[in-house]
Parts: structure tokens; sequence; C-alpha cells
């Protein structure tokens, strides 16, 4: 504790609150900086979002045009199946035409 009687070390002191007091504007204008700069970051991150909402959107409309595509085993199935019928119309084409 500094008692009256030392004016010396009370300068020092106030010399040292000072020295606080100035260094702590500076910190509150720079903090004021990193405010705006982060406002600003945030307004762009939100612009951002909003693209990301609209892509989203476009692939779950693409999702759901390859879920009505036919699978590998449906093509196949249609496939012989048109084969078949091809070749019975065939066969039956060329029984009538040998008669």
């Amino acid at each position: 504790m500094l008692g009256p009687g030392e004016p010396e070390k009370w300068s020092a002191m106030e010399r040292r609150i000072e020295q606080l007091e100035d260094d702590m504007t500076d910190v509150k204008s720079i903090l004021k900086s990193i405010e705006a700069r982060l406002a600003a970051i945030e307004v762009s991150l939100a612009k951002v979002d909003g693209h990301f909402v609209g892509i989203e959107g476009r692939i779950g409309g693409l999702e759901a045009r390859f879920a009505s595509l036919p699978t590998t085993w449906t093509m196949l199935t249609i496939i012989f199946a048109t084969w078949g019928i091809g070749s019975g119309i065939l066969i039956f084409a060329l029984n009538v035409l040998k008669k």
C-alpha cells in the first residue's frame, strides 16, 4: 500500500494508470474494427448460405430424376423380353411363309 508520504511512487503509479488507459483506448478501437469486419463476414456468409440452399434444392431434384430411371435389371428384362417377342414373331412369320 502506498501512503501519503510516498509521492514518487504515486506519480509512477499515475503514469502506469495513464499508460493503461491509453492502451485501453487502442484496444477498444481495435475491437470496434474487428467487430465491423466480423459483421461484414457474417453478411457474406448469409449470402453464401442462400446460394447453398438453392444448390441443395437442385441436387434434390436431380436425385428424384435419377431415382425414377430404370435399374440395370429392369433394362435387361425389357431387352430380353423384346428379343424373345421379336424372335417369336420372326419364327411364326417364317413358319407361315414356308407353307
